[in-house]
């Protein structure tokens, strides 16, 4: 009776032994499965991340994982980018937002040196304030609507070049070039950090002409600091700079996100600009592809 008793005991003990192991093994087995699906789609900024989302939650998912400021803390724990590599773009955009500001308030967008093309775009926002202070009786400034709308568009596609470099999805498995190497697969973060600290350099170097401007202006008159076009008050250029750092952020990049994720630019049909619905079709044709594979496969046996 002990024996048995015993006997059962060790059995019990093995079973669920090896119900552990299993368990483990499964697990191990959907980690592993869950890195090789998820992990190029993560670093490719897929619209379309688990099968079975809706439209909202395949958004939400993408604003998570793509934001500046919000995937700091939101993003997925399986994506390639961490957190202080997001940190660096943060640093970056912010850095980008604040030499664009300058610039505007120096007024080298007037000046031949910008090129036809800037005097142009900076000429016809100007036209457009006007028309907008005209309509509304509310005084719009040039160089605040060139931040709010152009500037903040620019600041965006910063944001949105700078990821792309920092993720190098083409080096990572499930890539164009899958290369299984370090450095390869980092190749996209050296160059993200770089153009991080030319931003830095940009934006230091436009900061310390516009204080040298305001020193040499700050005992003129207020007639010549109009004709110069420089603004001495310090509290309008950090206005300015705190509504551009907001529209680029949570106005400019949630619509510029949103048109690309809703694939209205490729009709749906051509990659990255089809966005979700490209997505969706592309994976339904694997799908079918590979039930037409298997298909074979049972008829040849």
């Amino acid at each position: 009776m002990v024996a048995r008793t015993a006997g059962q005991k060790t059995g019990e003990s093995r079973s669920s032994a090896s119900s552990r192991i299993s368990e483990i093994h499964s697990r191990t087995t959907r980690r592993d499965r869950e890195v090789e699906v998820l992990v190029p789609k993560l670093a490719s900024r897929s619209y379309h991340l688990e099968e079975g989302n809706s439209w909202w939650e395949d958004w939400l998912q993408y604003q998570k994982n793509t934001h500046p400021l919000f995937s700091i803390c939101c993003h997925h724990p399986l994506h390639p980018i961490g957190r202080f590599q997001r940190v660096i773009i943060l640093v970056g955009s912010i850095a980008f937002g604040l030499a664009i500001t300058n610039i505007v308030y120096l007024g080298f967008l007037k000046s031949e040196q910008a090129g036809t093309a800037v005097n142009y775009i900076y000429e016809q926002t100007g036209k457009l304030s006007d028309a907008i202070s005209q309509r509304t009786s509310i005084p719009v400034e040039q160089s605040l609507f060139f931040l709010w709308t152009v500037g903040s568009c620019l600041h965006s596609a910063f944001d949105l070049l700078i990821w792309y470099l920092a993720a190098c999805s083409c080096f990572r498995p499930g890539g164009v070039f899958s290369v299984r190497s370090t450095f390869c697969q980092n190749f996209g973060l050296y160059l993200s950090v770089l153009l991080v600290v030319g931003a830095l350099f940009s934006a230091t170097s436009v900061v310390v002409l516009r204080l040298n401007a305001e020193a040499n202006f700050e005992g003129q008159t207020d007639d010549i600091i109009e004709m110069t076009g420089l603004e001495s008050s310090r509290f309008s250029f950090l206005l300015a700079y705190s509504f551009e750092l907001i529209f680029a952020l949570f106005v400019f990049y949630f619509l510029t996100s949103t048109v690309f994720f809703s694939g209205i630019l490729g009709c749906g049909r051509i990659p990255i600009l089809g966005g979700r619905p490209y997505e969706l079709r592309k994976e339904a044709a694997e799908k079918r592809r590979s039930e037409r594979s298997d298909s074979m496969d049972d008829a040849v046996v």
